[in-house]
């Protein structure tokens, strides 16, 4: 139980650290589409599950030990920020649009993007490894294995749910309104930097 509290912690303070996934759920959040913002939490969720199971099968160890395959990763997560970035950076807010289709190309799958984004991200391969592999050991049963396969997604579904429940809201919407496009260039600005770093390693 210990263990797992250690855990429990340690993602949960992973899930307040501002990145991408919490850039693209503030994106959509800003925006008004509180609809959006679930899904894209889905998305996530579920690419976030992909990088717990094969780490827990030692897939993920196999990739990092494999140069060509973890940079190949490394930079389409790379490319993939970037482009983001550059079109939070160039698109222009919904207050702006007529028709109100503020997002481009894949973006405007939310599901999608979050998929992308979490699929793509390296480091979220290099920290299952280092997790698990200190936690996790044979003496583990099923029950124990899913527990804390689990936490990981229920710390960081529940953080990003929170903070779009909390941006919703009606006066803090009228707000954020007033501010919208400036918070976009940030998020954009954000993305592009964090799509740089991940390309440099």
């Amino acid at each position: 139980m210990n263990e797992w509290l250690l855990l429990a912690g340690i993602c949960f303070a992973g899930a307040m650290v501002p990145g991408a996934n919490t850039a693209l759920v503030l994106r959509r959040t800003l925006n008004g589409d509180q609809k959006g913002a679930f899904i894209t939490v889905a998305g996530l969720s579920v690419g976030l599950s992909v990088h717990v199971v094969a780490s827990m099968l030692g897939i993920t160890a196999l990739i990092s030990e494999t140069p060509a395959l973890y940079d190949a990763i490394r930079w389409f997560g790379s490319a993939y920020l970037l482009y983001m970035g550059v079109t939070y950076l160039l698109t222009r807010s919904s207050a702006d649009d007529v028709d109100g289709q503020h997002d481009a190309l894949s973006l405007r799958n939310p599901f999608l993007s979050g998929l992308m984004v979490s699929l793509l991200n390296p480091k979220l391969l290099l920290m299952f490894i280092a997790l698990f592999s200190q936690i996790i050991n044979a003496a583990h049963g099923w029950k124990m294995m899913m527990l804390y396969g689990a936490t990981p997604l229920v710390t960081e579904a529940l953080w990003l749910c929170l903070i779009i429940l909390l941006l919703s809201r009606p006066g803090i919407q009228s707000r954020l309104n007033q501010i919208r496009r400036g918070l976009e260039r940030v998020i954009g600005a954000g993305l592009v930097l964090l799509g740089i770093k991940v390309g440099l390693g």
